[in-house]
């Protein structure tokens, strides 16, 4: 069976090279027979695809888009963000990429230990770059503003009733972190903060 899946990648290596979707197609049996291309850049089955170099220049322009925007974003940027800028930067005639793309990216990413991965909040997939645990408050206030793109502390208040000293602490690290900032119109409007990785877009 490995055998001739190997002849098979080795006549289709450009269309799988080429089309997105038949490479995800020809990976997931590569994983259903027992066969990791990514388990060696040099290995023979990653040579074939051509997943080696993919995977290693695709995850090299995750860490530069992500180094880049941190300092706006605080370490966490929309996963379809991500998928945009990359297009943008990647050479004309490149292989086009696709979410699963930059998941097995990401993946192989995880020896340098430096806290990517991608992580759910509500309808939204976003793109960790830093090494820290995101800790449940954190991920609750963010579902909250996943279709406003900002919150407030009485609505953190009137969702889950949580104490002033909870609602202060949660709110005052993620300001810290960069996560999120504040706006502070006039003093008779309760202050808004907004989540800078949610200006792209918004969830279905």
């Amino acid at each position: 069976m490995k055998s001739n899946l190997e002849d098979f990648v080795s006549v289709h290596q450009r269309e799988i090279r080429s089309d997105p979707v038949f490479r995800v197609q020809v990976q997931r049996m590569c994983q259903l027979i027992g066969v990791d291309p990514l388990a060696s850049r040099k290995g023979y089955m990653a040579e074939l695809l051509g997943v080696g170099d993919f995977y290693c220049e695709l995850g090299i322009q995750i860490i530069d888009i992500c180094v880049g925007t941190r300092s706006v974003n605080g370490g966490l940027i929309e996963l379809d963000e991500l998928r945009r800028r990359l297009i943008q930067r990647r050479l004309k005639g490149s292989e086009p990429i696709v979410e699963d793309d930059i998941r097995r990216a990401i993946s192989q990413l995880k020896p340098l230990k430096s806290g990517y991965k991608i992580i759910d909040f509500g309808k939204r997939k976003m793109v960790q770059s830093v090494a820290r645990e995101m800790n449940s408050d954190f991920s609750t206030v963010l579902t909250l503003a996943q279709y406003t793109n900002k919150f407030t502390k009485e609505d953190i208040r009137l969702a889950w009733n949580w104490d002033f000293d909870r609602i202060h602490a949660c709110v005052n690290d993620m300001l810290c972190l960069g996560i999120i900032w504040i706006d502070e119109p006039d003093d008779c409007c309760e202050p808004e903060y907004w989540v800078p990785a949610f200006f792209h877009s918004n969830p279905n």
